[in-house]
């Protein structure tokens, strides 16, 4: 065989790796980007060393210190997708090399089974790296182990508890592996004495060492949250893994027989395997998550109107994204002219969260009373967020924030810091320390600025369980608090309190309103047509006639289709964004 067949060859065998690592790459930049932007902005990475030693207390802390370093680098989406497409063709490959040549090039089949049930596991946004990582640091343990001669395979006694120790439950998986071939070579010695070995390890760290539970160090660091609920499927790879040194000691000869004309059937299987794979993950694309984390990360870079445009443009019911878009009207000044331009819930739930101990709230709560100005209860639901989940960019950020505009300066440096020895924060860390010790600045800064004008004077005891309620101590220490004003008109209107509307003019005026904002108006129009009630007397504000007319139009055609609902919602549609429609029909 000359050189350029030995070269064909080798890329033809190449190639179905190849194949995977560009699809995976491809597709999980392409289509499920926003796997990466959650799970980077559920940690922080920090490059220190008292980091690396509060990982090493624990078993498994060592794996969660990689699994969170892989996540950093989530920053980037496209190196989010290149190192998971690396990490399943490592895995691949690895599992492939368990088998002995020549029948190495023919057992593809349960590897590449693997390596797609991992990738598929992959698509889900809850799936952490550190599954991925601990499989393949399990493997290449494996592989480093076996093929030393007899006497040295005792090394395993040692590296058992120690990869305990660094990988926690997941060394279970090498433990069996290892199982498994002291069992096939009839080391029957090795096997008992390395079993005895971990025994050992775990009654002695679980009493001396760790202080934690014998149930906890049998599963610690792996979580069903963490694997994205999907434990049957990561079981049932997990135990496909467990068993490759046995099957790779099957004989192939039958399944080589088969053949279509010269080619082998098991070299079509690599990729039969990557289409039906194909096939599975492009029906798995959320394209409610994929919507949703689009609008939380416009969000964080307080893109407030490219925000509102992408809700616009994708409608949603999702009550965290209309909670995120209601904060970027609130901030833009839009939430009284555009509130049902958006689907709003009666309850207030697109407002406002309920303070619950779930981290999901607690992440997104606090920027309702960052916008309107109560600064002590934002950090609270941040620094609340931060002792449940650990250090987060954006709880981080906003902890440093609110620092800020109180002045507490030193404490403000404190998380300064930390944000500075993360990999990709840096610049933000260092935009955020010129503010210390300037009060001059931070009035100068737009935002922090803003929110130090805000900041409550008035002491008060926030009511978590009812935010609306803080709306009006807020406004009794600073009528001229826009924000809050138009958050409290907002929920008025939900309430269809238009007599509650009609009061806050004057309010208004004073806020320095020159026009009353339309879905405002629209609530006022209403209430003076329907001769609900006098309207105050105001200096500058004046309703609008195109509205009064507007309202005319809108009342005559659900006089006329007031006998069937659906026909006067159907009749009505061009008044969906209008509070009238909103009475009427939610």
């Amino acid at each position: 065989m000359n050189s350029v067949q030995q070269k064909n060859k080798l890329l033809f065998r190449l190639f179905p790796y190849l194949l995977l690592f560009l699809f995976g790459t491809f597709f999980l930049y392409r289509f499920t980007d926003y796997i990466f932007f959650y799970q980077e902005k559920s940690s922080l990475f920090l490059v220190s060393l008292p980091y690396l030693i509060d990982h090493l207390y624990y078993p498994g802390g060592f794996l969660e210190y990689f699994g969170t370093l892989q996540t950093s680098f989530y920053y980037y989406s496209i190196l989010g997708a290149v190192l998971v497409s690396i990490e399943v063709c490592g895995i691949v490959l690895l599992l492939q090399s368990f088998a002995e040549k020549p029948d190495r090039s023919r057992f593809v089949l349960v590897p590449f089974v693997v390596g797609a049930a991992i990738f598929f596991m992959q698509t889900n946004y809850q799936y952490q790296a550190l599954n991925t990582l601990g499989i393949l640091f399990q493997l290449i343990l494996y592989r480093v182990i076996t093929p030393f001669k007899p006497k040295f395979q005792w090394i395993s006694v040692v590296l058992l508890p120690l990869a305990y120790y660094l990988f926690g439950s997941f060394s279970f998986l090498l433990l069996g592996m290892i199982t498994l071939f002291f069992i096939l070579e009839k080391s029957w010695l090795k096997l008992l004495v390395s079993w005895l070995a971990v025994a050992v390890f775990l009654v002695f760290g679980s009493r001396l060492l760790f202080y934690q539970t014998t149930e906890s160090l049998f599963v610690a660091p792996l979580e069903t949250v963490g694997i994205g609920g999907e434990v049957k499927l990561f079981s049932a790879t997990a135990l496909l893994i467990l068993f490759v040194p046995l099957l790779s000691k099957l004989k192939l000869k039958t399944f080589d027989r088969l053949r279509i004309k010269k080619i082998h059937l098991n070299q079509f299987t690599p990729y039969i395997i990557l289409l039906v794979l194909a096939v599975l993950v492009f029906n798995r694309v959320d394209e409610k998550n994929r919507d949703y984390f689009q609008a939380e990360k416009l969000f964080y870079a307080q893109q407030y109107d490219e925000l509102i445009r992408f809700n616009q443009r994708f409608p949603t019911n999702n009550k965290l994204t209309l909670f995120l878009n209601n904060v970027a009207l609130a901030e833009t000044g839009k939430l009284a002219d555009s509130f049902f331009r958006f689907r709003q819930s009666p309850d207030g739930s697109t407002l406002f969260l309920n303070w619950e101990i779930i981290s999901e709230i607690l992440k997104r709560g606090g920027f309702y009373y960052y916008a309107t100005g109560m600064v002590n209860e934002a950090q609270r639901w941040a620094y609340e967020y931060m002792v449940m989940q650990g250090n987060t960019p954006e709880s981080l950020t906003m902890m440093i924030k609110t620092e800020l505009i109180k002045g507490n300066y030193k404490t403000a440096e404190k998380y300064i810091s930390i944000l500075e020895k993360s990999l990709f924060y840096k610049r933000r860390a260092q935009y955020f320390r010129k503010f210390l010790n300037d009060d001059q600045a931070v009035l100068a800064d737009k935002d922090l600025g803003e929110k130090r004008r805000l900041d409550t004077k008035l002491d008060f005891f926030v009511q978590s369980d009812k935010p609306w309620v803080n709306l009006l101590p807020v406004l009794q220490s600073d009528s001229t608090n826009s924000i809050a004003l138009e958050y409290e008109l907002a929920w008025l209107m939900l309430q269809k309190d238009m007599k509650g509307i009609v009061a806050l003019l004057p309010a208004m005026e004073k806020a320095g309103y020159t026009k009353i904002p339309k879905n405002v108006e629209e609530a006022v129009v209403t209430y003076k047509l329907l001769r609900v009630g006098e309207l105050p007397e105001l200096t500058r504000l004046q309703i609008n006639p195109q509205t009064e007319q507007r309202f005319q139009r809108y009342y005559q055609l659900f006089q006329q289709n007031q006998g069937n609902k659906q026909k006067a919602q159907n009749a009505l549609r061009e008044f969906a964004d209008t509070y009238w429609y909103y009475v009427f029909f939610d």
